[in-house]
């Protein structure tokens, strides 16, 4: 999983615990749920949860595969080829394609704002500015 800068955060509705599927699949279910929704976000994976992370996930939670097929049942998850699409995902959470193109847009613009300053401030050219090497389009 990709490091993450701290500040990261996963959306999470006040009301998920009176989600009748999060009921239903019970506590364990529940903590299990909840911890995808973290490792989902924090590796970037658009929602999608790999078998072979399951046991970082599920750690310290007993007959994990029945707490699997409780969320499958309830259609809190849905099995995929390798692993497990979290269903409501989409729903709070944009694409890692849409915040990658929103990070670039911030990074230009903040390029843009820098070289603004030190070009007002009389230094035409500066070696670190995107803009001045041609990275950033004035």
């Amino acid at each position: 999983m990709p490091k993450q800068a701290p500040g990261v955060y996963v959306p999470l509705d006040v009301n998920y615990m009176r989600d009748p599927r999060i009921r239903r699949a019970g506590p364990d279910a529940e903590l299990l749920y909840l911890r995808s929704l973290a490792y989902a976000k924090g590796g970037e994976t658009d929602g999608f949860v790999h078998d072979y992370d399951l046991d970082v996930i599920a750690v310290g939670l007993k007959n994990v595969t029945a707490r699997v097929a409780r969320l499958v049942t309830e259609k809190a998850w849905e099995p995929r080829e390798g692993g497990w699409f979290i269903t409501g995902w989409f729903n709070w959470n944009q694409s890692v394609a849409e915040l990658r193109e929103q990070r670039r847009r911030k990074a230009e613009g903040a390029a843009k704002t820098n070289h603004k300053r030190h070009a007002e401030e009389g230094t035409a050219y500066r070696a670190g500015c995107l803009v001045c090497i041609g990275e950033v389009s004035a």
